[in-house]
Parts: C-alpha cells; sequence; structure tokens
C-alpha cells in the first residue's frame, strides 16, 4: 500500500507535515518498518522546504514514532508507533485538568530518570549534561529559545539513564505539554531556581549520588507544576474577560 500525501494548507508547515504522517500511519498506509519518501520526495509531495521536512521528521524521530539511519533513509518505528501517535493526537484536546494529571504521570518518570542517570552516567555524558545545563544558561539570560533549552536538560538526564523506553515516554510527554502550551497560548515560566536546580543535579551525577538526584529533581518538577496551574490560571482569567468584553 502506498502513502498518500498532499500540499499543505494552512498553520505551521511542520505540524501540518506531521499531522500527515501520523494520519498515515493510522490509516494503514504507512507501517511499522515502512521507509519514508527521501527528503526530496517529500519537499515535492509537501510543496514546502526542506526546513519544514527535516524540522517535522526530526520532531518525530525524537519521540520514537521514526527512525532515521544514514546512508539507508527514515522508517516507522517497529514499536510503541501506535501508543505514541495516539499520544500526539491527544496532546490536543488536553483540557486544564488533564494537564496536571499528566504532569503527575511525567513526575516519577523523570525523578526516576534522574536517579538511573546519576548512577549510570559516564564522564564524556556528565560533560554533555553539563552543556546541556550551560546552555539553559545562556537561555534563561537571553530569553533566546528558553524552552528548548529546559527541554534538551530533561530529554539528556532521560538519554544518562541507558534505558530507552524511558526516553521514549519522557520525550513523548515534552511533546505532549508542548503541544499543549502552544495550543492554549500558554508562555514558558521558569525562574533562577531552576538554574540552582540544574546545577545541584550535576553536581549530584558527579557525585553519583542517585537519593540526591531523584530528590532535587522532585524538588524541581513540584515548582514546574506551580508554574502550569499558575499559567492556567492566568489562561481563564484571559478567558474571562473576553467574555466579559463581549456581554
Amino acid at each position: 500500500m502506498e502513502a498518500d500525501f498532499g500540499p499543505i494548507a494552512r498553520n505551521t508547515l511542520s505540524e501540518e507535515i506531521i499531522k500527515q504522517i501520523i494520519a498515515q500511519i493510522h490509516s494503514g498506509k504507512l507501517r511499522p518498518g515502512s521507509k519514508l519518501p527521501s527528503e526530496r520526495e517529500l519537499m515535492e509531495l509537501f510543496q514546502v522546504s526542506r526546513s519544514s521536512i527535516r524540522e517535522a521528521l526530526h520532531s518525530l524521530t525524537m519521540i520514537g514514532l521514526l527512525e532515521t539511519y544514514p546512508g539507508a533513509g527514515t522508517f516507522v518505528n517497529k514499536q510503541m508507533t501506535d501508543v505514541i501517535a495516539a499520544r500526539l493526537e491527544w496532546s490536543l484536546l488536553l483540557s486544564n485538568h488533564e494537564l496536571m494529571e499528566l504532569m503527575e504521570v511525567r513526575e516519577p518518570l523523570e525523578i526516576q530518570a534522574a536517579g538511573l542517570a546519576a548512577e549510570r552516567a559516564t564522564p564524556e555524558e556528565i560533560e554533555t549534561f553539563r552543556a546541556a545545563v550551560e546552555a539553559y544558561q545562556s537561555s534563561y539570560h537571553t530569553g533566546i529559545d528558553l524552552m528548548e533549552s529546559e527541554e534538551n536538560v530533561h530529554r539528556t538526564i532521560a538519554q544518562m539513564s541507558g534505558n530507552r523506553s524511558l526516553l521514549r515516554f519522557i520525550v513523548t510527554f515534552q511533546g505532549l505539554l508542548k503541544t499543549y502550551r502552544e495550543n492554549k497560548k500558554i508562555g514558558f515560566s521558569t525562574d533562577d531556581t531552576s538554574d540552582q536546580d540544574y546545577l545541584d543535579l550535576l553536581e549530584a551525577m558527579i557525585e553519583g549520588d542517585a537519593d540526591a538526584a531523584r530528590g532535587i529533581m522532585a524538588r524541581h518538577l513540584q515548582k514546574s507544576k506551580r508554574f502550569a496551574l499558575v499559567a492556567q490560571l492566568g489562561e481563564q482569567a484571559a478567558l474571562n474577560n473576553a467574555t466579559a468584553e463581549k456581554s
């Protein structure tokens, strides 16, 4: 069965590409293990630039829906395809209550990842984490790519855990939270205590102290939930004001 792609009509191009690829997977036209057309072919099929294609493929690869092999091409992942694809679709329907539930599910995964990372990380991986923390510090002070830098810190920790399933779940939850923020027009909030949390995590990684790493991550995620709650209240207040102005 041959994939049936078409031109992109609206919204963010990479998001529309992602939706079409997911739709092809759901329909069975792209099956686990199926090879996608080349970047050039996708550019022609979608009628978009190479950068939009690469952004979409990178996003789907990061959550484990696609796999890329140098010299061979990009393939639909043989594992967890249905679960991940469905979660991407659910992200568009999340309510405020469901967002908090999602964060509650994410919390033990992130805490476990931090502990495993402290136990298993190699010196090279610790240096990679140090670089991710420094990039976050730079983003915090400049305000540029702050959400991406935050996500990279957490993704790096998950990679250091050495557990690929844990990594897939955490990256999937990252995608859900990001999509929720974008669809609800909620900004990304953090403060300088996150900076210290990451420095403390780095120290725990260096010391190989899994208990300390888990405690630091738990503290950090509690603050993240508070930020999310404040953002939700702000969203609801804006909605109430808009409704009052119309009446």
